[in-house]
């Protein structure tokens, strides 16, 4: 028998799967319904980035009065707002939107390196990743402009918070697409999020 050719770099590897993935999107786009979708994707790109600059001014604002005024134990307040988000605001997206299925990766022969990499490039690309990070970096700007003494523990702390995210998103997410890979569990999600909606009124 011969020999197995063996498998291309870490960064070769990362190369075609980008390059599959926007040959994809290339293809989708000759169809007018993608077209239609991807102005609208702008659009409420455009609206999502006024939501978390305004949110970011809150942030900055919130640190600062924690820190200005000797209330640094309430910033864990503004740490579990961020946790809620980041955790959360993923499952809605899975159980309502047409999402990538990352385990599709798997199809493809590659190392267990860059399916970590692209797992974690897929968990800091998502809107709620994103946004979380800007918000985190304007408390870091507040944290310097306050008290500068405290930036290198927060800068720890931020670190730390950020991986553990992105990771527990992650595992989240890929249990969310197995469980809704079936019809019957993505009304039983929509009926419990529409009885939510009712049941807060």
């Amino acid at each position: 028998m011969a020999d197995l050719a063996p498998l291309p770099g870490i960064v070769e590897q990362l190369k075609l799967v980008a390059g599959l993935r926007w040959g994809l999107l290339k293809n989708s786009m000759r169809q007018k319904n993608s077209r239609w979708d991807l102005i609208g994707m702008i659009a409420a790109a455009v609206a999502s980035g006024l939501l978390v600059i305004g949110l970011c001014v809150a942030f900055y604002i919130g640190t600062y009065f924690f820190l200005t005024t000797g209330r640094t134990s309430w910033m864990a307040l503004l740490f579990w707002a961020l946790f809620f988000w980041w955790q959360v605001f993923p499952i809605f997206v899975v159980g309502f939107g047409a999402n990538f299925e990352f385990t599709n990766l798997l199809r493809f022969p590659l190392s267990l390196k860059v399916f970590y990499l692209l797992g974690l490039g897929y968990g800091f690309a998502d809107f709620a990743a994103i946004s979380s990070i800007c918000w985190i970096a304007s408390m870091l700007v507040a944290a310097t402009v306050a008290r500068i003494s405290i930036v290198p523990v927060l800068l720890l702390v931020c670190a730390l918070f950020i991986l553990i995210n992105v990771t527990l998103e992650r595992l989240v997410g890929s249990w969310m697409e197995k469980l809704l890979a079936k019809r019957r569990a993505r009304e039983v999600f929509f009926g419990l999020f529409i009885l939510a909606m009712v049941s807060m009124n």
